[in-house]
């Protein structure tokens, strides 16, 4: 089989990045010009790319300890609280808005569940022995009595 060819530049996290980005400040271009809809539609787009973005990265993670089993729950809290907020605050306003937060923040859970389990189905970190085969244990000492 031919080896395929890496490249060091990092293509999805320079698309992601892009993407978000673009979408972000378009949603508030939209939201300044008063299309509120819109702009908020496209802000809780912007924010599910990263969650995309996480999911694929756990995909390709080889072991279980990932750094992103401690991230993922974290950035996952601040979206769902956004949306939340958002949507709480758009309720007597808006309710079509309320309930299109109402699925970004599902969105936002269902990722970080599916995120997590792809991790949990990942092989554990083989533990360091001894070149012996064994643990080595550590001999106890005795405290001192003072």
């Amino acid at each position: 089989m031919a080896q395929e060819a890496k490249t060091n530049f990092p293509w999805r996290g320079a698309t992601f990045a892009a993407l978000t980005l673009g979408l972000f400040f378009l949603a508030l271009y939209f939201y300044d010009n008063f299309r509120l809809r819109l702009g908020i539609g496209l802000l809780g787009i912007t924010f599910t790319i990263p969650m995309i973005w996480v999911i694929l990265a756990a995909r390709e993670a080889e072991y279980d300890d990932s750094p992103l089993r401690n991230f993922v729950p974290r950035m996952t809290i601040w979206l769902v609280l956004g949306s939340v907020i958002l949507g709480t605050m758009q309720w007597n306003v808006d309710r079509p808005i309320a309930a299109m937060e109402a699925g970004f923040a599902a969105f936002y859970l269902v990722a970080a569940v599916v995120t997590i389990r792809i991790l949990k189905g990942r092989p554990k970190r083989p533990q360091l022995t001894a070149l012996s085969g064994g643990n080595l244990e550590r001999p106890r000492q005795r405290r001192r009595a003072r």
